[in-house]
């Protein structure tokens, strides 16, 4: 969200009975609950509101900016363009993916078993 749309913040809503989301979001993604909202879901239920900042990526990428400012030295680190840059084209192989391959028939195979 941040690098594609400049967001500083994520938010959503979780039902509070969601005792699985509650521990993703909170404790594996970092979201804070920001509040209640009474009555949010259709049936009654009440939702957790929760954010995410996300000023610590701006920050970062500005870390990352001054970084790359410091060890630019002036000289030119693209590769050759144009004829000169042209590598032979590497041949290209052809797979075999999903039912192809029989995945299918085992796996109706295994359950079957």
């Amino acid at each position: 969200m941040f690098e594609t749309y400049g967001g500083k913040y994520v938010s959503l809503h979780v039902r509070e009975s969601n005792v699985a989301a509650l521990a993703l979001y909170k404790d594996t993604l970092g979201f804070k609950v920001i509040g209640t909202e009474p009555k949010y879901y259709a049936d009654g239920e009440d939702a957790y509101s929760m954010r995410m900042d996300l000023d610590y990526l701006r920050d970062e990428a500005l870390d990352e900016d001054s970084d790359d400012e410091d060890l630019t030295t002036g000289q030119d680190e693209g590769g050759e363009v144009g004829s000169a840059g042209k590598k032979e084209k590497e041949k290209k192989r052809r797979v075999r993916v999903g039912r192809q391959l029989g995945v299918g028939e085992l796996v109706e195979r295994n359950a079957s078993s």
